[in-house]
């Protein structure tokens, strides 16, 4: 998957001149339109063809302040099909026209080419950089179970296929059924055990079904890693999430600057977003700053 995005970036770049139809990047990728654009998107923030206006736009600052070109002529040279074309879009873009940036001292923030090194690859799956999230304080129901370090990479993922597909119509105050939850509290990991509690987030605490649990979450600062996979949600393993955890916590979390702020982490999957062979998984961890607590995974 690192390769269909190298291919997208490389194609983009070297056609920066050029009219770019998504279609043209689809030919070069050999995937599904469906598959790129939610790939991208879910990687970068934005849309393929977003990307591909914004890389243009940036890159056309260069003759805009350092050439004496006319506008038309430079909209022209990176694909525009008329002026005003180029000026909505570098107007939309940076806030302000491109004849105000050629004659004001004006700072703008730009899209440099998508760094292909910051992007892992893990079998036919990638991740990005992270991102942030605040989630106010929210309430988990489903079954819990006790995993011990050997049980298997698959025990977590048979556990939360079992409680989706025959054991969440039971929660009848669910947010959003479709929006699945994989909580793991690891404060018994150094003693070879872990809690996992496949879950749907509800409104309250109120309603409970016989032999689930219900979870309180206080509110938290979490960074996010993104997990993209050309495979279906209830496919993936232990091993998969794991390379992913190790990921997040040698290459980002401890040399961040953050502290883990709780012993839980958890899962979240949209299902409604699967198609065909795709899904995205979103792994949360509360975090804060080293300053403000003294919680450290040894």
């Amino acid at each position: 998957m690192k390769e269909i995005v190298a291919a997208c970036v490389n194609y983009i770049e070297s056609n920066i001149y050029n009219k770019i139809t998504l279609d043209d990047i689809v030919l070069k990728a050999g995937i599904s339109k469906y598959h790129l654009h939610r790939m991208f998107k879910a990687l970068t923030g934005e849309s393929l063809m977003e990307y591909v206006q914004s890389r243009k736009l940036s890159a056309s600052i260069n003759e805009l302040l350092n050439t004496n070109m006319r506008i038309i002529d430079i909209a022209l040279d990176y694909g525009f099909e008329y002026e005003q074309s180029y000026i909505r879009a570098f107007r939309k873009k940076f806030g302000h026209t491109p004849l105000k940036v050629r004659l004001e001292n004006i700072s703008l923030i730009i899209k440099e080419k998508l760094n292909i090194h910051d992007i892992l690859s893990v079998n036919n799956s990638i991740i990005y950089k992270p991102f942030f999230v605040y989630k106010p304080k929210m309430y988990l129901v489903g079954n819990q179970h006790k995993i011990v370090s050997k049980s298997g990479d698959k025990t977590a993922n048979i556990y939360g296929n079992a409680f989706y597909y025959n054991h969440s119509g039971k929660i009848k105050n669910a947010i959003n059924p479709q929006v699945y939850f994989g909580y793991t509290d690891w404060s018994g990991d150094d003693e070879g055990y872990t809690y996992y509690i496949p879950s749907l987030q509800v409104q309250d605490l109120s309603h409970i079904p016989e032999g689930m649990k219900g979870i309180s979450i206080p509110a938290h600062k979490y960074v996010v890693f993104r997990f993209i996979g050309f495979f279906r949600p209830n496919e993936i393993n232990g091993r998969q999430v794991g390379r992913l955890l190790v990921h997040m916590y040698s290459k980002w979390i401890f040399k961040s600057g953050f502290k883990f702020a709780d012993t839980f982490r958890f899962e979240y999957i949209d299902t409604s977003l699967s198609k065909d062979n795709y899904c995205e998984l979103d792994i949360y961890q509360p975090i804060m700053d080293h300053a403000r607590s003294s919680l450290t995974l040894e």
